[in-house]
C-alpha cells in the first residue's frame, strides 16, 4: 500500500504589530503640549535704546560776609546799664541761609577775680534792626549769658543778596559786685549761615 504524502499546509504567521512607536509618539506629543501649556503661551521681546541730550548740573554756593562790630565801649558801665554795637551780615551766595550767632571766645582783663565772676554778670541781647541808628538799649531779641550766648540754628533766614543789621546790647547786671569794677571784657561772636533745605 502506498501512502500518498499528506498535503503541505502552509501556516500563515500573523503580522506582529509594532505599537511602541505610536505609543512613544503619543507620549512625546503630550509632553510637548504640557510644556507649551506650562509656559503660558509665546513670548516676544523687544528692546530699544536712545540717548538723551547732555545736561549740566550746577551746585549752589553758601557765602556770607560779616562786617566788624562797631565799638561797644562805654566810658563807665554801671550796674544795670548797657552799651550797644552793630554789625552786618550779607548773603553773597546763591542759596538762602539759616543764620546762627554764638559767642566763641571771651577774655577778661584788669581785675583780680575769676573770669567767671565777671562774665556771670553780663548778658548779651541780639536783635535785627533796619539800620545802625535803630540800635538802642532795650530792643529785645535773643538773650543769654555773654560767655555762652547762642541763638540756636535757624534764628532767622537771610535771603540771597540781602544784608541784615544786627544790634548787640551788653547789659551789666544790676546786682554786679564791686569786685568786677574796672573789668574789661573782649568777646568774639561767630555768625554761621547754613543752606536752607526745602
Amino acid at each position: 500500500m502506498t501512502t500518498s504524502p499528506a498535503p503541505h499546509r502552509r501556516r500563515h504567521r500573523a503580522r506582529s504589530r509594532r505599537r511602541w512607536p505610536w505609543a512613544l509618539g503619543a507620549v512625546v506629543a503630550v509632553a510637548v503640549l504640557a510644556t507649551v501649556a506650562g509656559t503660558g503661551g509665546t513670548y516676544a521681546l523687544w528692546n530699544a535704546a536712545a540717548d538723551t541730550d547732555g545736561a549740566t548740573i550746577r551746585s549752589g554756593t553758601a557765602s556770607v560776609i560779616v562786617s566788624p562790630m562797631t565799638s561797644t565801649r562805654a566810658p563807665v558801665l554801671a550796674p544795670g546799664a548797657s552799651t550797644t554795637g552793630t554789625f552786618t551780615a550779607r548773603n553773597t551766595g546763591s542759596v538762602p541761609l539759616s543764620m546762627r550767632v554764638t559767642t566763641t571766645a571771651t577774655k577778661v582783663s584788669y581785675v583780680d577775680v575769676p573770669d567767671s565772676t565777671v562774665l556771670g554778670v553780663q548778658t548779651l541781647r541780639l536783635s535785627a534792626v533796619r539800620d545802625a541808628a535803630a540800635c538802642r538799649p532795650g530792643n529785645g531779641g535773643a538773650s543769654g549769658a555773654l560767655a555762652t550766648f547762642d541763638t540756636g540754628t535757624g534764628y532767622f533766614t537771610l535771603p540771597v543778596g540781602v544784608t541784615a543789621t544786627a544790634c548787640v546790647e551788653i547789659v551789666l547786671a544790676s546786682d554786679a559786685p564791686q569786685s568786677v569794677s574796672g573789668a574789661v571784657t573782649d568777646f568774639t561772636l561767630t555768625v554761621t549761615g547754613t543752606q536752607v533745605t526745602s
